[in-house]
């Protein structure tokens, strides 16, 4: 009994070692998390084209990528980091090629083209300034036409050294200003869009596909590190009680 009395002493030691390792590691990750989340971004309009999983941030300026036929281009405007980008907050159930483009048709050698314009949310407007509403269009266009020459047939731009500096006046200065402690929000509700014909998608904050998909890949997967440690801690309660209640009916 004493020595069956030792072992289980040993065991609970080790576990509750382990434990305490893993709670320093999730303490160290939060705190790292927490600093990651919280980086210096830039508050421009981004650019996003849509894929099979929703939205994609572009790789390349609207100039040296060339939209096909049916493709859908998103421009959102306001504060993104390294890590994490912001898309035009429609309901793609709502907002899509069909819904957008429908209607036209392409002659030979033309493509039809949906642009989303999201002028994005008031904490990223310039002071005293109202943010316009969100709008999607349909364009037809060259079959060669970049990115730039697309959104060109939309709004007028601002641009310096390749970068999108303004869309139809908005904002009418700055271009790409850094940003201090930038969050960008993981997920956000859906907006209205003014489609073609004068047509509003869903009203603002119906829940819709927004390329969730798309966003998910930039945050952490699995189980939250809360729930890890939780489960370890039922287990450790576990471990010390199996050899209390064996003393017990010992």
């Amino acid at each position: 009994m004493a020595a069956r009395s030792r072992t289980s002493s040993r065991i609970i030691a080790a576990l509750l070692a382990v434990l305490l390792v893993l709670l320093a590691a999730a303490a160290a990750l939060s705190a790292g998390s927490t600093a990651a989340n919280a980086q210096e971004g830039y508050r421009y309009w981004n650019y996003a084209h849509i894929g099979p999983d929703g939205w994609t941030l572009a790789g390349t300026g609207p100039a040296d990528y060339l939209p096909k036929d049916g493709a859908v281009e998103g421009w959102r405007f306001g504060t993104s980091t390294a890590a994490r980008g912001i898309y035009p907050r429609a309901d793609l159930h709502a907002v899509n090629f069909d819904t957008v483009c429908g209607g036209e048709k392409a002659a030979t050698g033309e493509k039809r083209v949906a642009v989303l314009i999201d002028f994005g949310t008031e904490a990223d407007a310039p002071k005293d300034v109202a943010v316009p509403d969100p709008r999607a269009e349909c364009v037809v266009v060259p079959g060669d036409a970049d990115g730039l020459e697309v959104l060109q047939e939309v709004v007028q731009v601002r641009s310096e050294g390749g970068l999108m500096c303004g869309l139809d006046g908005y904002p009418a200065t700055g271009c790409g200003d850094p940003v201090a402690k930038a969050a960008p929000p993981a997920t956000e509700p859906t907006v209205a869009f003014a489609l073609p014909g004068g047509s509003p998608s869903p009203s603002a904050g119906d829940t819709g596909d927004t390329g969730t998909a798309s966003e998910s890949q930039q945050s952490d997967g699995g189980l939250g590190w809360p729930v890890v440690v939780g489960v370890l801690v039922v287990l450790a309660a576990a471990a010390l009680a199996v050899p209390l209640l064996r003393r017990r009916r010992g």
